[in-house]
């Protein structure tokens, strides 16, 4: 299996449904950890036979299965699958999403102001990596989604939102300030009432 080119984003009329760019980015670095042979085998058993365009979006029980095999079958891997995948998952954003103009002004705004103003973009397309959760914003630098698609039925000792940590971090890094860190501070998956996002100044 082959990712197609990227396009303009569609987006969806129900809110069962996520971003592309929460699968295909494993599909391209899961080859690496496992082999394709392999890879295609998880994405066939989570019921992605095919790869869907990046502009289409996907059922999220899709995603979540995907995330939550990969986290299930390979328990000592996937912090680096996840991290990987979750770095060009923000990548494709900053390519396709986000234009040069608008990161040449972020990076010339202080830091609070060009992040806020970040978050709030982040807001609008929030069903893309939050599905039919609730994406609420606390304060600027703290982000939270209730009822995580991605960890529903999931139990875990610590948090598990690797992916969606990463894309953040590396968005929010690579648009305003190389300093800026997301941290995973509590999750649906180990007991939270949300999956918690906070931003950081190191």
């Amino acid at each position: 299996m082959s990712a197609p080119s990227t396009g303009p984003l569609k987006q969806p009329r129900e809110r069962t449904f996520m971003s592309a760019n929460m699968i295909l980015p494993i599909h391209d670095v899961l080859e690496r950890f496992i082999g394709a042979e392999d890879r295609d085998r998880m994405f066939s058993d989570a019921g992605l036979k095919f790869l869907p365009n990046p502009q289409d979006p996907v059922r999220e029980r899709l995603v979540a299965q995907l995330h939550q095999s990969i986290r299930r079958e390979l328990p000592d891997l996937w912090p680096g699958i996840m991290s990987s995948a979750g770095e060009k998952a923000a990548q494709v954003v900053l390519d396709y999403r986000l234009d040069a103009s608008s990161r040449d002004l972020l990076r010339k705004l202080p830091w609070s102001l060009a992040t806020w103003m970040l978050v709030r973009t982040t807001t609008q397309h929030a069903w893309t990596f939050s599905g039919s959760g609730e994406f609420r914003v606390v304060r600027t630098s703290m982000l939270e989604i209730s009822n995580n698609p991605v960890t529903r039925s999931e139990i875990s000792a610590s948090p598990v939102c690797l992916f969606q940590q990463t894309v953040l971090e590396n968005l929010f890094a690579k648009a305003i300030d190389t300093r800026l860190r997301c941290r995973e501070t509590q999750c649906c998956a180990s007991g939270g009432d949300a999956c918690r996002f906070e931003l950081t100044m190191t």
